[in-house]
């Protein structure tokens, strides 16, 4: 029920909420400047919530809404060894 309120008064006030996952804790100053980025596709502000993922390797997964942006190195490590599997 909290959790629903919480919901509702994000909304009234114009707040979208995004997932950010990471290979490693960020600096405050790369919090800030994901928050804007994000605030700047989304036309509203944007209340961050951090997630670590060692498995990553780097980059960064973004889970907006109904949208997700996965630009870790891991995805795209896997994609290289697609297409190697398909050549050979």
């Amino acid at each position: 029920m909290i959790a629903a309120y919480k919901a509702l008064v994000a909304e009234a006030k114009g707040i979208v909420s995004a997932e950010v996952t990471l290979a490693e804790a960020p600096a405050a100053k790369r919090v800030d400047e994901i928050r804007a980025a994000l605030a700047a596709v989304a036309g509203k502000d944007v209340d961050v919530a951090i997630k670590i993922d060692p498995s990553l390797i780097g980059g960064l997964v973004v889970k907006m809404g109904s949208r997700m942006v996965d630009a870790s190195l891991k995805t795209k490590l896997n994609s290289i060894r697609l297409a190697m599997k398909e050549v050979g």
